[in-house]
């Protein structure tokens, strides 16, 4: 065994990088306890568990199929652990019989709990940090193939991911906490600058404005004299705008002009900086220090006031004590003097104090966003309740290739949660390609997603490939998925089950390998019951529901949309809007928006685009007739055809053709009449599913 000071596993880094992920001793999460359980289903192994190890023991993040004891424990001395090898030799260790193994055989955990055979991949992040291990474990000699190796390094990827993702977001609030101390740090000078303001805000002429600037700084810093000195770059001179005592009371100037040359006004100039002064009595002498000495003043600070970047003079304290004032009191006394030179400079004042203001909240609200954002999720905005379990569902399900359903009304943003599946996913380096099966006719259909062969139909002079081959390695996107046809949906199921199809008119079996992510605006569990979707091929789709809320059930996600839209037209348009007033982000919260997102983003843009003055406005919100109204208007249609068509076929005992039959009621050819069967989903009794 290696000596402490060179053990990896006793690694200073590694165990800082690990503390940080803060998941020592945390309790199970479905995330991590998802992973082991693919594990031990798809390797077919009696135990699976994603170890992390610390100085002295192997914890059990999450574990499948230990035995009660250790399960309880959910952790193990080091002396016991097949894993800090793996930590050590940072290689996959692969064991097929730990009791004749020459470095396992000795190892407590074969005699105690009975481990035999053994497949370990190290969990390195991104730093090079071996933070444990994910193995797989049985109690019976196991020789491992190659492929379970790699099903397995899969797995142990998708845990290093999750265990970076955590330490990301412990470093994140780290920052933000930060941030807020600054932030606070920032607000308490703002409101000391508010202080100030007020007191100078409505002064006008010279003597009023000294006066009210006088009394504020004596509320603020203690001084025997104040002064404020004026810079006249024309004649390079200073000169005193206004000096007053201990109790703000106007005194005579000590100076009324001099030369900028070896003047203390004229060092601050220089220097752009605060200049402190001690004691006066020691170097260097000044112009102005003699007649301060007469006065009695020992200790003086003075700092610089400028004004869009530009020197205008210099703001004084003086006190008969020496040593009086030190670099934090010049400091504050250097952001009031910023104030008192707006306050010079009149309504300036207002401007500079709502541009300070807003800057802090932007400040504040990119940082709440960055906490909320934790990740990558592109253009899918929302905060609520429902929108985060949607984006905690897009967490779980990306990085697997199973099938997703993605539901909700339209225009509430399936496509975009669709798009953050495929980035977030593994194949996110290969094309996402997208099927609108409404927008496609019935006969187009077929071809557009299979592909055709050259002469397959009329028309057809070249061969195609379909969205399926076109899809292969990456995601294909079957939108409005309850419009595909009842004859396509078997050539689906197919490809989903098998990955392998045939091209119109061709012979050839085509293989794929496509993660399929299906989205509609439809109840195809209502389609199943009616016959107009397979059931087979919606359980296959169904593997992981995803329910987008209508925006009307997650009004508190309208502010952050708004300032999106807001932000995005603002910049395509080149007009400087102004935050959205929280009258108006009421009245948008309280209107049912039947049209959703998309709705709201037309609003936002043609309130954009009439803006004046970067002021938002939005006219009446009058709902417009529903998509949801029209195809509910077309399901009644539907029903009472489909009905019509049951209660004489009923009559007829389900004959069809002949002089008693079906069609001749109806007045309608066979064949038309059984096309409509099929449209509508109806069946004989005998051959329904």
């Amino acid at each position: 065994m290696q000596e402490p000071d060179t053990d990896p596993i006793l690694d200073a880094a590694r165990l800082a990088a690990l503390h940080r992920t803060r998941l020592l001793d945390s309790s199970p999460e479905a995330t991590f306890d998802r992973l082991t359980w693919l594990a031990s289903s798809m390797l077919h192994a009696s135990v699976a568990y994603i170890s992390l190890l610390d100085d002295h023991r192997q914890f059990f993040k999450s574990a499948v199929g230990l035995e009660p004891a250790l399960a309880a424990a959910r952790e193990t001395p080091l002396s016991h652990s097949f894993c800090r090898h793996t930590l050590r030799t940072r290689e996959p260790v692969i064991v097929a019989d730990a009791r004749v193994h020459p470095t396992f055989r000795e190892n407590p955990a074969v005699a105690e709990h009975g481990v035999v055979a053994y497949a370990g991949i190290p969990l390195i992040t991104s730093e090079g940090h071996a933070m444990g291990a994910f193995c797989v474990v049985e109690h019976a000699p196991r020789e491992w193939k190659d492929e379970e190796v790699g099903i397995l390094r899969a797995l142990a990827s998708a845990a290093v991911s999750e265990i970076e993702l955590r330490g990301m977001a412990n470093d994140l609030e780290a920052l933000v906490e930060s941030r807020t101390a600054q932030l606070r740090a920032a607000q308490e000078r703002q409101r000391v600058l508010l202080e100030v303001n007020n007191a100078v805000v409505s002064c006008r002429d010279r003597d009023s404005l000294f006066r009210a600037a006088a009394s504020a700084l004596a509320r603020v810093i203690p001084f025997d004299r104040a002064a404020l000195i004026l810079y006249d770059r024309g004649r390079d001179m200073f000169s005193v705008l206004g000096a007053a005592d201990a109790l703000a009371a106007p005194v005579p100037a000590l100076n009324r002009d001099w030369s900028r040359a070896g003047s203390r006004s004229g060092w601050v100039l220089d220097h752009g900086i605060p200049l402190v002064t001690r004691d006066l009595r020691e170097p260097p002498p000044f112009v102005e220090h003699g007649k301060m000495l007469e006065a009695g003043l020992l200790s003086v600070v003075s700092v610089p006031m400028s004004v869009r970047g530009e020197f205008i003079g210099t703001l004084n304290v003086a006190s008969n004590t020496a040593g009086r004032y030190t670099d934090e009191d010049a400091s504050l006394l250097h952001v009031i003097s910023n104030q008192m030179a707006f306050a010079i400079e009149n309504m300036i004042a207002y401007e500079e104090i709502a541009s300070l203001k807003s800057r802090l909240e932007e400040e504040n609200l990119y940082l709440q966003e960055e906490v909320r954002a934790e990740a990558a999720f592109g253009d899918v905005i929302g905060e609520s309740r429902g929108m985060l379990a949607v984006l905690a569902g897009v967490r779980k399900v990306a990085s697997t290739d199973s099938t997703v359903l993605v539901t909700g009304e339209t225009g509430t943003g399936k496509e975009l949660v669709v798009r953050a599946i495929h980035d977030l996913s593994r194949r996110r380096a290969k094309i996402l390609v997208k099927v609108n099966c409404a927008a496609l006719p019935a006969g187009v259909i077929e071809s557009e997603l299979f592909g055709h062969e050259r002469g397959a139909f009329t028309g057809a002079l070249t061969r195609k490939v379909g969205r399926f081959e076109l899809a292969h390695g990456g995601t294909l996107f079957l939108d409005e998925i309850g419009d595909l046809p009842l004859e396509l949906q078997a050539k689906l199921l197919r490809v989903l089950q098998e990955g392998e199809f045939e091209r119109v008119g061709g012979t050839q079996t085509q293989r794929v390998d496509v993660r399929l992510v299906a989205a509609t605006n439809r109840d195809l569990g209502q389609a199943v019951t009616e016959g107009k979707f397979r059931a087979d091929l919606y359980y296959r789709l169904n593997v992981f529901p995803l329910h987008i809320p209508p925006l009307r059930e997650r009004s508190d996600d309208i502010p952050r949309l708004v300032r999106h839209f807001v932000m995005l037209h603002a910049a395509k348009t080149g007009k400087r809007i102004g935050i959205p007033s929280e009258d108006l982000l009421a009245r948008l919260q309280a209107y049912s928006w039947p049209g959703n997102v998309r709705e709201l983003q037309n609003v936002v843009e043609r309130a954009v685009i009439l803006a004046s003055k970067g002021r938002l406005e939005v006219g009446d919100l009058t709902p417009s007739v529903g998509l949801a109204d029209t195809h509910a208007r077309k399901r009644s249609l539907e029903d009472v055809e489909r009905e019509h068509v049951l209660s004489i076929l009923e009559e007829t005992h389900w004959r069809v053709s002949g002089e008693r039959g079906a069609a001749k009621i109806l007045g309608l050819k066979r064949t038309t009449l059984e096309a409509r069967m099929k449209k509508l989903g109806i069946a004989r009794p005998s051959a329904r599913s």
